[in-house]
């Protein structure tokens, strides 16, 4: 609480002026208790981001944080949240599990009310026990693990769950008669890439079709994405699906259709960045996308995010920024709502949300129900495809 100076130059905090009465020393103790309860109001409401701002993951989290700071920019013009101005602490965890607890720790200390992140499924299985240990609620924009659905505890998430969209995909690759599957997934990113070739796996023998071979490998400088791709080819399955970044998957596919041209290519969600179409270039054509928003959506509120976000940032948003932004639109739901069960509470009762694209719902655990897309590209760019 600030001090406030009285004409003479002397503050409450110090002695009283020689004139005051016991009438003006009560009006003076009404006055403080009015200040006090103003600048509990008028206290900002902190709230951290958590996510990978440097490194390999970077246009996870950038993406994230940038579509959580223009939903931040709309409850400021629109006066705050809950009568009191927003202030946003950002820490980047550098897909680093001891630097993110240790960072999401400096948060907790820093008086936030919630977090928005982790941006992958690793980062948030190394922070979660310490979120248990703390009851502070954390929302992330995009760790989709298995592991982390029907758990009641202080984490939730706007994404769907990776094996409901894994299987989604392998539906489709059923669907266009393939029959022997080679599945590829990054060990640095294993909770959710595990999460996404499993499913595949268990959708493909489920329906009498063979996983040939499950690989991985380990993304880092230096890596020789040739010796991965020998390592696909050697399969000799039908189709390939990849669960890595939009960089790594990029020059994976690349490698690979230089050595086996017609082998079908499945991407993850993962990879559906708006990088990926120049960054792969010719090899990606055909290549199937899972995505987690509708790329062709035209709803006005949609349309008036990416024009505000191509203002702010110079480019347009991915699935990162629309993620990031509902996220933080449910915190803000959840702290209009809280009373005296308070925030965590408030937030394990939303059972809907209107998403920049659609309506999100929302099981008892906070585990979110929202649809994939999926995409194939072509001529540079992602079209739509409906099975």
């Amino acid at each position: 609480m600030p001090i406030f100076k009285l004409d003479s130059g002397e503050t409450i905090a110090g002695r009283a002026p020689a004139r005051s009465t016991r009438r003006a020393l009560l009006l003076s103790a009404g006055a403080a208790a009015l200040l006090g309860t103003a600048c509990s109001v008028n206290k900002p409401l902190r709230i951290g981001f958590l996510g990978s701002t440097s490194g390999r993951m970077t246009d996870l989290g950038i993406g994230a944080r940038n579509g959580m700071q223009l939903a931040v920019d709309e409850l400021t013009a629109a006066g705050g949240l809950a009568g009191r101005p927003l202030e946003v602490l950002i820490r980047d965890d550098e897909q680093n599990g001891d630097l993110a607890r240790q960072r999401l720790t400096e948060l907790f200390d820093a008086g936030v009310e919630f977090v928005i992140g982790p941006v992958t499924s690793t980062m948030a299985a190394a922070v979660l026990p310490l979120v248990v240990q703390r009851g502070i609620p954390l929302i992330s924009p995009l760790a989709g693990a298995n592991e982390f659905s029907g758990r009641v505890d202080p984490f939730f998430r706007v994404v769907s769950d990776t094996a409901s969209s894994a299987r989604q995909q392998a539906a489709a690759l059923l669907g266009r008669g393939l029959k022997r599957v080679v599945t590829l997934g990054d060990a640095k990113n294993p909770v959710f890439t595990r999460n996404w070739t499993g499913a595949v796996a268990e959708r493909f023998g489920a329906s009498g079709s063979s996983v040939v071979q499950a690989l991985e490998f380990e993304a880092a400088p230096g890596l020789r994405f040739v010796e991965v791709a020998q390592r696909v080819v050697a399969a000799r399955a039908e189709c390939v699906v990849i669960a890595a970044s939009a960089a790594d998957s990029a020059v994976l596919v690349q490698q690979i259709r230089l050595l086996q041209p017609n082998l079908m290519i499945a991407l993850s969600a993962w990879a559906g960045t708006e990088e990926l179409p120049a960054l792969g270039g010719r090899a990606l054509e055909g290549v199937l996308v899972t995505q987690f928003f509708d790329r062709f959506n035209a709803t006005p509120r949609w349309l008036d995010f990416v024009a505000r976000y191509q203002q702010r940032f110079g480019s347009g948003p991915g699935y990162p920024a629309m993620n990031g932004y509902d996220a933080l639109q449910m915190g803000a739901a959840a702290v209009r709502a809280a009373a005296s069960g308070g925030l965590l509470a408030a937030l394990r009762q939303i059972r809907a949300l209107d998403g920049l694209q659609r309506r999100l719902t929302f099981d008892e655990f906070g585990d979110c129900l929202a649809p994939t897309y999926l995409t194939e590209v072509r001529d540079g760019k992602y079209v739509a495809v409906t099975a």
